[in-house]
């Protein structure tokens, strides 16, 4: 065999193992396989040979066809948060989405420049309904910071469309300054079906 024939072969060999190793979410079948923590609620994504730990729960949904994922693309200016529990938590910001399921995600970077609290931002998808909670403690205390990030993540079924919003409140006791929602974003990928499991997940 000529060098030229064995070099072809090399290039063949090594793009079709690099075709095997290569992940596929959704899989062949348009299902995306996930993983969904039974403490934390966080869920994510997996390859379809993968496998969920002890401590999660396996939750498959299928991919619908067409649009799939909606961002707010952040916002500005900062917000500054001043309510305080038990009021109603402060608006932040909103993503309208068409009627569809979901998988939303919410992030939020936080600044606090003096004293001590904990704030807890929420991600609603109806009026009394919060898809994903998020809190941090925030000041000078062991383990606390001035600059927090959180996330959040959960499913939503929205049968005629409507606003998910990200909404966040302090906890009776803070002190000091106010703290600032410096950046924020959600995600929403939409989903063909919803499956529950039988352990309630």
């Amino acid at each position: 065999m000529s060098k030229t024939w064995i070099a072809l072969a090399v290039v063949v060999v090594a793009v079709v193992g690099g075709g095997i190793a290569y992940a596929s979410i959704p899989d062949e079948s348009g299902v995306i396989h996930g993983c969904r923590n039974k403490t934390s609620g966080v869920l994510r994504v997996i390859d379809s040979d993968q496998m969920c730990t002890p401590a999660e729960s396996s939750l498959d949904w299928v991919q619908s066809a067409g649009f799939e994922v909606y961002r707010s693309f952040g916002f500005s200016p900062p917000v500054e948060i001043t309510a305080v529990a038990p009021d109603a938590p402060q608006h932040v910001m909103t993503l309208t989405l068409p009627p569809g399921s979901y998988q939303i995600s919410t992030y939020v970077d936080v600044q606090k420049d003096s004293g001590d609290g904990v704030l807890a931002c929420l991600t609603f998808t109806a009026p009394s309904f919060a898809s994903s909670v998020a809190r941090a403690a925030m000041g000078t205390a062991p383990g606390d910071s001035r600059w927090v990030t959180m996330s959040g993540a959960g499913l939503a079924e929205l049968p005629n469309g409507g606003p998910v919003d990200l909404k966040c409140r302090q906890l009776a006791g803070a002190t000091g300054s106010n703290p600032r929602v410096i950046e924020a974003d959600i995600n929403a990928v939409r989903i063909g079906t919803i499956n529950q499991h039988e352990d309630g997940s």
